[in-house]
């Protein structure tokens, strides 16, 4: 699986982001997680072009690998996408 280097751009390059994947994102043509990318403090998330297969615990673990790659533990990466949600959200994310 190839993984590309992604750009985010956000008003604060020193915030933090995490990976994550919910099973509402699919690819509609295969089925395939979308990988998501959550800013610290922003409300919402970004959807990139990326996809790491059907299987949600494997494309979690590849996500879990990410972060801890940028030096975010699976709790900070919960904080991050946790203060990305707006109030009233309906789904949480799984790690």
């Amino acid at each position: 699986m190839e993984i590309k280097k992604l750009t985010i751009q956000t008003t604060d390059k020193d915030k933090r982001k995490a990976y994550f994947v919910m099973e509402s994102q699919r690819d509609l043509n295969n089925n395939e997680l979308i990988v998501c990318i959550a800013v610290e403090g922003e409300t919402g998330y970004y959807k990139t072009d990326w996809r790491w297969g059907e299987n949600i615990d494997e494309a979690e673990a590849i996500a879990r690998g990410k972060n801890e790659l940028m030096g975010i533990s699976s709790e900070e990466s919960c904080k991050i996408v946790l203060s990305s949600m707006r109030k009233g959200a309906v789904e949480t994310p799984r790690f």
